[in-house]
This record gives structure tokens, C-alpha cells and sequence, in this order.
């Protein structure tokens, strides 16, 4: 059904206006081009189709079956259209709900309710042909465009071939327009993971159509240089995203797998990067199916990571230590336990990296216990921003503060982390316990103190002992640091599926797992406070609890006793044993 007015992002306030400008950055900005460029982006569209790529991306059928009745839903914002119109047309509610809406993602969780889904996805690209199909200033930003070319792309085997007359004609022209476009535009792009998408969505499309292979080359050739900037030798993503690894993984085996069905001959930086990547995401793999939420990433609950390393079979990494990636794995019998143990990803890569070093994750078989409060692209810049920060992990902080300093990067108009400085990690082995030590002077500057974190793993699963504390440098007099107190936090951020019990005192409480039927105390040998949190690690936003240990810890001390340390243990409760103290 065609807009009931004229195609428009959004009737955003100024303040949404303000706020995603800041948050999103150029990349964020619409693009306004010059006559020149529309009129030389216009033509005809692909004579035909050769062959589509295959969508092993998982789906949300409850989005498909929401979008089916009308309900479309991205971030906090949703409307509600009537039965046969599409939302094209009228304001959307924030620019957040319009970059996701225009991106097309939801595409696939449509056409997986079958020929009814289908139907309706028809429908509501015809209908957004209409209303967008030529050019719109923030609907036509290079990464939205990138994105929509290749879910156009993927629904290919049903789309095109239930679209007919006009309907496929006009879409086909919108296809070529939008080629045409990322071709001669992606220079300008400044965002990386929005470059590495370009050369994706050119490749595909370029292969994929009849005359297309001009564009093929340019998005192989792009593509190419992406990966030797984005892909790191341990084979990790540089952003230290294990969700955007998975991403990059099955972008690659997207592109590689056209390339072999049309009997061309895939680029040799195809093959050859995919052991190493399905090596480190199975690195990062939990044992629920999804992966570690970091840096801006969620925990691929949705099936993401098993999508990616399906094609490689049984992968299993062997591996402590991700050395560039910079992450400790410690596997203890069930127990698995993640240090964050890198800085800020090089620039122009942070632009979605968090402060996190010295982080911890820990994962009791499939049942997540301590994580951090993660991160998705269905949010809201606002709580993106938010996850960021040091407090939204789980590991010291000083109070309304950031272990790492993030300023502006005027190369993609975002604001990056930089630093902690001084950071290190060891890992050892001592009789039948792990060792894990680390280390930053991210508040040396400002506060005259370096936080230390011990981790003692038991190496039967079943106890973890931890230390943190804040020290003067040894090689600084007491006299010349900053004077005053310095009040900290320390944050352990629980999943939602934990259920959290009162302890016999103020310093400790019992972690009960629901699937296995299992309990854990943790124990502190100082205060210890039960609040409320948000997970944000799936796609719902999910109400959660965190353990807080609050202090004061004197900037002259040397952190060997309270307040400037704090001891802390993590114990499994075996039925009939009495627990241990810290």
C-alpha cells in the first residue's frame, strides 16, 4: 500500500537529534550528495540475476510473527500499523528506530513464518520501493545502504522471484541505484565496520548480478583491505568484538560461497582467514552456544556463533590466551572464567570499545553467572554509551569514573577509550589452582594509584578466590601524590537467569541456577549490597541484580590491607558441605 505522506526519518526532537549526532557520529549523519552525484547514480537496473547469496544468519520468528500483526518494535520505540499498511510513510519515533528499520534485518524473521511472511516481506519492500526507492537523505547513508543491499540480496530466491511486473522492475532500479551509490561513495565511508559491510554488499552484489562484475572487483579489492585492518593474526577482530567477529565470519563465508556456486574463483584472503577466525570465536564460545559479550557485542544467544562455525565442523580452540585479541580464558572442569586483559582497540576502531580492562566473565557449564551488561545494535545510543563504561563491568572502578579515558576520534566523529596505561596480565600455575594477575594505572593520573586484581581458580571448578586492590606506586613518596580519599566500587553484574539469596550476614549471599539445580556463595570479607541492574547482552532488554562491594581506599597506602583491598571468594555449594570463609 503506498505512504500515506511523504517519506520523512523521523519527527525526532531536537534533543534525539542532538543526542544521536553525538553518539553515531559521521557515520550517523545523513548524507546529503550533489545533483551530480544523484544523476549519476541513476539508471537502469540489472538486466538479471545470476545467482544469491545464502542468509545463514539466525532469525526471531517472535520479531516476524510482531512485524506480521503490525507491531514493529527497535529499542524502546514501537508503533502499530493497521492490518495491510505498511510504516512507510508516516514519522518515526526517534532516528534510532529509523536506522534500524531502514536496514532491513527483520527481513529474514518475516520470511521465516513461511508463504505468509513472504507475502507480507513482498509487500513491504514494494512498499518502501515507493516511498524511498530513489533517495532519502538518512535512509540512503552508506552503512544503512550497504546493509539493505545485502538483505535484499539474501531473500533473493523469494523476493525476486514473487515480485512481477512494475513491482520487480522498480526494485531491480532500486537495487542498481543503490549499487551504484556504495561504488562510487565508499571512500567517504569513516566507520570500519560499515566499510568492511560496503565491500561485502559489492562483492555480493556484484556476483550476483549480470554485468555486475566491475562491482565485484571493487568490493573484492575493498573487501580485501578490510579484512588486513579489521582481522588481527590470532585471527580476532580488531574492535576485540567477539559478536562482530562472528559477524565478519559469516560476511566472508557469504561472499566465498557465491563465488564457488557461480564457478568463479574465490580471492585467496577468503580461505585462508577463515580457520583462524572460526579458531578464535570458538575461543570466545560459552558453552550455552553463544559467545563472551564484549566491546559493544551481545552473547549471540540468537544462535549467531553457531551459524558462523557450522561450516568448519567441530571447531575446538585449545588456547589460554588470545595474545592480540588480549582475553584470559581459564577452563576449570565446568567452570569457565574470561579476564578482559587489552586496552583500547587502535584508532578508528574503538568506536564502539569499552572500559573494561581486568573484567571478568564466569560461566558455570551452560548457566552464565557474572558477566557485564553487554550490548546489542537494537540499542538506543544512549544505553550503548552506557554499557561502555567501566561501571557497567564487572571489576573495580573508581567512583564516576572510567578506567580508560574516552575522547573524541575525528577521524569517525565518535568518542574512543584510551588507555589504561600500564596494563598487564600473568598467568601461572600453582600446585591445583590457576593464577591470573593483572594490573593498569588507568587512575594514576588522576587519583596517584594502580588497581591490581588477583584471580585464584581452583582448578576442580569449584571455588574462586579473588583480591582487588588500589596501591600507591612503589616507586612514588606518599607526599607527592594527590591528597584525599579515593572511593571505589566493585561490581559483579549477575545474568538475569540468576537468582540471588540472602547469606546469614551483610557479606554474603547464595547464586542459585535454575538448570542445574546448583548454588554458589560469593562472599566478601567487606560490605556487600544487592542492586538492581539491566542485562543488555540479548536483543530484549532484561531486568538483572549486581553484587556491589563499596570503599575508600587512602591514595598513600600500598594495598596490602582494608580498605584498599578487598578479598572476595565464589564458592559451589555441594550438598551436605559446610562453606568455607574467604
Amino acid at each position: 500500500m503506498a505512504p500515506s505522506g511523504p517519506p520523512t526519518s523521523g519527527d525526532a526532537t531536537e534533543a534525539d537529534h542532538a543526542q544521536w549526532a553525538e553518539l553515531t557520529g559521521k557515520s550517523g549523519a545523513p548524507i546529503n550528495v550533489s545533483p551530480v552525484h544523484r544523476l549519476r547514480i541513476s539508471g537502469p537496473g540489472p538486466s538479471g540475476l545470476t545467482a544469491l547469496p545464502t542468509d545463514n544468519h539466525p532469525v526471531n520468528r517472535a520479531r516476524g510473527e510482531a512485524i506480521l500483526q503490525g507491531r514493529w518494535k527497535f529499542g524502546h520505540a514501537q508503533i502499530e500499523t493497521p492490518s495491510g499498511h505498511s510504516p512507510w510513510g508516516p514519522a518515526f519515533p526517534s532516528l534510532h528506530f529509523s536506522d534500524r528499520i531502514h536496514r532491513f534485518h527483520w527481513l529474514r524473521d518475516l520470511a521465516a513464518l513461511g508463504v505468509e511472511g513472504e507475502t507480507r516481506a513482498c509487500a513491504l519492500v514494494a512498499a518502501w520501493v515507493e516511498a524511498y526507492g530513489k533517495w532519502e537523505d538518512f535512509a540512503w547513508r552508506l552503512s544503512i545502504t550497504a546493509d539493505r543491499v545485502i538483505n535484499f540480496l539474501s531473500a533473493g530466491p523469494w523476493l525476486f522471484s514473487r515480485m512481477e511486473g512494475e513491482d520487480r522492475a522498480h526494485l531491480l532500479e532500486t537495487l542498481g541505484r543503490q549499487i551504484r551509490h556504495l561504488q562510487f561513495s565508499a571512500p567517504d565511508e569513516t566507520d570500519p565496520v560499515s566499510r568492511f559491510r560496503i565491500a561485502v554488499a559489492l562483492s555480493l552484489a556484484g556476483a550476483a548480478t549480470e554485468d555486475g562484475r566491475k562491482a565485484m572487483d571493487v568490493g573484492l579489492a575493498l573487501l580485501e583491505t578490510e579484512c588486513a585492518a579489521q582481522i588481527l593474526p590470532d585471527g580476532g577482530h580488531i574492535s576485540r568484538s567477539p559478536e562482530q567477529l562472528a559477524h565478519a565470519l559469516l560476511d566472508i563465508q557469504a561472499v566465498e560461497d557465491l563465488l564457488l556456486r557461480l564457478g568463479l574463483s574465490a580471492p585467496a584472503f577468503l580461505t585462508r582467514l577463515q580457520p583462524r577466525m572460526a579458531a578464535m570465536l570458538s575461543f570466545f564460545q560459552t558453552a550455552d552456544g553463544g559467545v563472551l559479550p564484549a566491546n559493544g557485542g551481545g552473547d549471540a544467544s540468537d544462535g549467531l556463533a553457531k551459524a558462523a562455525l557450522r561450516p568448519h565442523g567441530a571447531v575446538n580452540s585449545k588456547f589460554a590466551f588470545a595474545r592480540l585479541s588480549a582475553y584470559q580464558r581459564i577452563q576449570a572442569e565446568e567452570l569457565t572464567v574470561y579476564v578482559d586483559a587489552g586496552g583500547n582497540p587502535e584508532r578508528p576502531h574503538g568506536a564502539r570499545a569499552h572500559a573494561g580492562a581486568l573484567a571478568i566473565t564466569i560461566d558455570d557449564g551452560p548457566e552464565r553467572i557474572i558477566t557485564s551488561c553487554g550490548g546489542n545494535a537494537e540499542l538506543e545510543p544512549l544505553l550503548r554509551d552506557a554499557a561502555r563504561r567501566t561501571a557497567a563491568h564487572s571489576v573495580l572502578c573508581i567512583t564516576g569514573e572510567d578506567s580508560a579515558v574516552f575522547t573524541l576520534d575525528p577521524v569517525t566523529g565518535v568518542r574512543a577509550p584510551e588507555g589504561p596505561s600500564q596494563l598487564a596480565v600473568r598467568r601461572m600455575e600453582e600446585g591445583e589452582q590457576f593464577l591470573l594477575e593483572g594490573q593498569h594505572a588507568g587512575w594514576r593520573v588522576r587519583h596517584g594509584v594502580i588497581y591490581r586484581r588477583r584471580l585464584y581458580v581452583a582448578m576442580n571448578g569449584a571455588r574462586i578466590t579473588g583480591e582487588d586492590s588500589l596501591s600507591r606506586p612503589m616507586s612514588e613518596a606518599p607526599q607527592a601524590l594527590p591528597r584525599g580519599p579515593v572511593p571505589y566500587e566493585i561490581r559483579f553484574h549477575l545474568h538475569p537467569d540468576v537468582q540471588v539469596l540472602n547469606g546469614p550476614d551483610d557479606r554474603t549471599v547464595f547464586l542459585g541456577l535454575s538448570r542445574r539445580q546448583r548454588v554458589w556463595r560469593f562472599r566478601s570479607e567487606a560490605l556487600l549490597s544487592v542492586e538492581d541492574s539491566r542485562y543488555w547482552g540479548s536483543e530484549a532488554v532484561r531486568k538483572s541484580q549486581q553484587l556491589v562491594i563499596r570503599g575508600i581506599a587512602d591514595p598513600g597506602a600500598d594495598g596490602s590491607q582494608a580498605p584498599n583491598r578487598v578479598r572476595w571468594a565464589l564458592s559451589r555449594i555441594e550438598p551436605g558441605v559446610q562453606g568455607e570463609s574467604v
